[in-house]
């Protein structure tokens, strides 16, 4: 049976789902999350202690600078993400309005092919982890960390559900009656 799904991302699909699995992927969240802010949060206490406590100041202000350095690295890896997000939009024309710019899935036999703007990769269902539904579209995760997703309105051919569905039959392994 061969089940295919094509659609054309747009940019607000992509930074949506791309913030999503940069926070909340499974892969270093806490870091993530919580490492810019913490990281900003050592550096301004190394400059107010420096400020405070040290009294020579041939090591007040390199630790105050330090400091600075510190926070503003806290606040690059917090802002990453969003700076990302910002080159792919310098170049969303050629990303995603371009004609050559279709997303086509296909199951077949034991693989997923993959068909994004003209490059063609074949991911074996068993390097799929796992599907993962939302309320815009459903995510297919590989072991490599790759997110492919599948938009449940706008697609150009086939069924959002039909598709997931025989994904998901393919990926079930079937019951054995043990005695």
């Amino acid at each position: 049976m061969r089940m295919k799904v094509s659609y054309r991302p747009t940019f607000s699909q992509f930074a949506d789902n791309y913030l999503a699995t940069y926070y909340s992927g499974g892969v270093q969240t806490l870091r993530r999350v919580g490492g810019g802010p913490l990281i900003m949060l050592l550096g301004a206490a190394l400059i107010i202690y420096a400020s405070n406590r040290v009294s020579f100041w041939l090591l007040r202000y390199p630790l105050i600078f330090i400091g600075l350095a510190i926070a503003l690295y806290g606040l690059s890896v917090a802002l990453g993400p969003l700076f990302n997000i910002f080159l792919v939009w310098l170049r969303r024309k050629q990303l995603f309005e371009n004609k050559k710019s279709l997303t086509t899935l296909e199951l077949k036999a034991r693989h997923l092919h993959v068909d994004q703007s003209g490059e063609r990769v074949k991911v074996p269902l068993d390097h799929i982890q796992t599907i993962q539904h939302r309320s815009e579209s459903s995510w297919i995760l590989t072991r490599s960390g790759t997110l492919l997703y599948i938009p449940r309105a706008g697609l150009v051919s086939g069924d959002h559900d039909q598709f997931v569905q025989a994904l998901e039959e393919k990926l079930t392994p079937p019951e054995t009656n043990a005695p």
